[in-house]
């Protein structure tokens, strides 16, 4: 019987012997490709752990990926130190992303911003010669069928009162960064609904 009570554990053993093995060599190569591997499966573990605990952010998915991508970062500078551990590494990498995560919540605490009322804005002329904001609902009207009720408003905001991310943001109480990941999907979605057409 192994000494490691389950697969996970001894996977990560093994991988932190062939690091070991390796920085004893002064084998760099061998030593980032073990890592590598050893890391290759937490950043999934992460990613949806975290997904899970931010409930009721705007944008869960991209914040659970900078929260994972965050500990990514923990364990490589943590592993570039030591190599040995008094418990599991599962452990070491649980421990650590619950740190990762209190310190997402700290600064999006500082961070968070506030709902703003669209009359709070400043206007948005019109350019001289440009389409009015009806004749843009109209032109947009086939690409915005394809996105949900969210989206359409984002892009309604972006695309007819050509409002920046940051005023978006501001006026949706978003991140700024979430706003950049909407509106990237939004595009995809949009220029999918042009080529069927």
């Amino acid at each position: 019987m192994s000494e490691y009570p389950n697969p996970t554990e001894a996977r990560d053993e093994r991988l932190l012997r062939l690091a070991r093995r390796a920085r004893a060599d002064d084998d760099a190569a061998a030593e980032r490709e073990a890592i590598a591997r050893l890391l290759e499966p937490y950043w999934v573990w992460a990613r949806t752990i975290a997904y899970g605990r931010i409930e009721g952010v705007d944008d869960p998915g991209t914040d659970a990926e900078e929260i994972a991508q965050e500990l990514m970062g923990r364990l490589v500078l943590m592993l570039a130190r030591k190599l040995e551990f008094d418990s599991p590494f599962r452990a070491v990498a649980s421990v650590n992303l619950d740190y990762a995560i209190k310190d997402y919540w700290r600064r999006s605490g500082r961070a968070r911003s506030r709902a703003v009322d669209p009359e709070e804005l400043a206007e948005v002329e019109d350019q001289p010669g440009a389409p009015g904001e009806g004749e843009n609902i109209d032109l947009l009207r086939p690409y915005f069928a394809g996105l949900n009720e969210r989206e359409r408003r984002l892009a309604h905001d972006r695309f007819v009162l050509d409002l920046s991310p940051s005023e978006i943001a501001a006026r949706h109480g978003m991140k700024r960064g979430a706003v950049d990941t909407a509106m990237s999907r939004i595009l995809k979605k949009m220029r999918e609904k042009v080529q069927q057409t």
